[in-house]
């Protein structure tokens, strides 16, 4: 499984290459808004998210091999309720 916290615009560009959460067979990604808990630095353009500020957290991952999704995204971000 691959994890990232990514910028606003990254996260906007990012999501353009995955029109739905389950790109291809077998595969799959997440997208999760929030506001970071931590100062983070974008995984896409290293620019520095300070505490607060609004992020977003991207996961992905296979069914076959490699380690299954698990929930992570809270352990990073203020998540409003019910949006996960």
């Amino acid at each position: 499984m691959k994890r990232e916290i990514l910028c606003k615009k990254c996260a906007k560009d990012l999501r353009k290459l995955f029109p739905n959460d389950s790109p291809y067979r077998g595969e799959h990604v997440k997208f999760v808004d929030g506001l970071c808990k931590f100062n983070y630095i974008c995984d896409g353009c290293a620019t520095p998210i300070g505490a607060l500020e609004p992020a977003t957290a991207y996961s992905s991952w296979a069914d076959y091999g490699g380690i299954p999704y698990f929930e992570w995204e809270s352990e990073s971000l203020l998540i409003k309720s019910g949006e996960k």
